[in-house]
């Protein structure tokens, strides 16, 4: 049996201060802690020295004695600043940056679209350029940047560095997180872009409720991942979800090394665009697209059975058409009577950015607060922020 010592006891207080404090925007007495914690004075004391001395609370300007003419109480408020998170979306054509301060709080947002076919040292200088941009923006010293997260395209191996990527293949093998953790001071961590998109859901898009998601991304490629328990799944060698690495594998009959291709418009956006305002031959096509996609998809569903099938990327924001076609066909195809809630990401364009920074918070948990293990917070995001190009 496990028995909780004196660090378990001062940690589990810490991390209890931390979340009162990131809960609300107005300073905080000892008594205000005190209620909202049920530790006693000297403990919340000890904690809120240990927080001083970090720089993460400050103790403000007393209020006004009371007509007792009692001392007023001393009062502290959270230095949200004092640190800054990044998530950062290195995808092979776009980069998304997200700042955000230690409340969650979503403070500055940057992004490029990148020309051509830079080299791997001129990608990783765009990604840096990108980010200090943001940080710029967000109007804090950029040496407040202490965590950043980078989504890539591909695999990213024990080493923490991608090994097998078909969109950026001039980055397999570089040492992407350490340029940035170099570059910015701050410690940094890679993930899979598609694994973060479903670990964004759990925090802030449709999956806040639940534990275990099969996440689903369609726009040119079709991409999976999966979370349970809120976590990301890896798989023993990392590649759960890479469906389409298997030889041959063809989600459509006209797609062609994984893209997909249309017949009815350009891109598929277009396509059920034009289903959705009644067009035949595009509705004729988004059938037989839903056709021959819901089988795969139903039986790695059945295999994993999530809590919810969440659908990100493009299609997304296609409007209900997709989703309400791609619910009927899974669940016509599952013979069970309970069958798993399929919905819309309401995330946007920026759900992968916004995986990046939920885990940059659960990463770089002990350089932002001192301590392993502090709740990631609850993010609102904007309307800008889940529509930035």
């Amino acid at each position: 049996m496990n028995t909780l010592g004196p660090a378990n006891i001062r940690h589990a207080n810490a991390l209890a201060c931390i979340d009162v404090f990131r809960a609300v925007d107005e300073p905080l007495s000892i008594s205000d802690i005190a209620a909202r914690t049920g530790l006693s004075r000297p403990t919340i004391e000890s904690v809120i020295s240990g927080f001083e001395v970090r720089g993460l609370v400050t103790e403000v300007e007393a209020a006004e004695a009371a007509s007792s003419g009692g001392r007023p109480a001393r009062r502290y408020a959270l230095e949200s600043t004092s640190a800054l998170v990044a998530g950062i979306d290195a995808g092979p054509r776009n980069i998304r940056v997200l700042i955000a301060d230690l409340r969650g709080r979503i403070i500055a947002r940057a992004t490029k679209v990148i020309d051509g076919a830079p080299t791997s040292d001129e990608r990783l200088d765009i990604v840096s350029a990108v980010t200090a941009e943001a940080l710029e923006r967000s109007g804090v010293p950029a040496a407040n940047l202490q965590a950043a997260c980078i989504a890539v395209s591909g695999i990213v191996g024990e080493s923490g560095r991608l090994i097998d990527s078909f969109a950026v293949p001039e980055w397999n093998g570089v040492s992407i997180a350490e340029h940035i953790a170099a570059g910015f001071d701050c410690v940094t961590v890679l993930e899979n872009d598609i694994k973060l998109a479903a670990y964004a859901e759990h925090h802030m898009g449709a999956a806040q409720d639940v534990d275990n998601i099969l996440f689903i991304q369609i726009g040119n490629r079709i991409s999976l991942s999966q979370t349970f328990d809120g976590q990301i799944f890896q798989g023993a060698h990392r590649s759960a979800g890479e469906v389409s690495s298997l030889r041959g594998m063809h989600w459509t009959k006209t797609s062609v090394k994984g893209q997909l291709t249309w017949r009815s418009g350009e891109t598929a956006e277009q396509v059920f665009a034009s289903a959705a305002t009644g067009d035949a031959t595009a509705l004729d096509e988004v059938t037989a697209f839903i056709q021959e996609i819901a089988p795969l998809l139903t039986t790695v569903s059945l295999v994993v059975d999530p809590a919810r099938i969440v659908v990100g990327g493009g299609l997304s924001r296609a409007g209900d058409l997709f989703v309400d076609m791609l619910r009927k066909e899974m669940h016509r195809l599952i013979v069970l009577a309970n069958k798993p809630d399929v919905t819309a990401s309401p995330l946007g364009s920026t759900g992968t950015a916004s995986g990046a920074l939920a885990l940059a918070f659960q990463f770089g948990s002990e350089s932002l607060f001192g301590i392993a293990d502090v709740t990631v917070p609850t993010f609102v995001l904007d309307r800008e922020t889940t529509e930035i190009a």
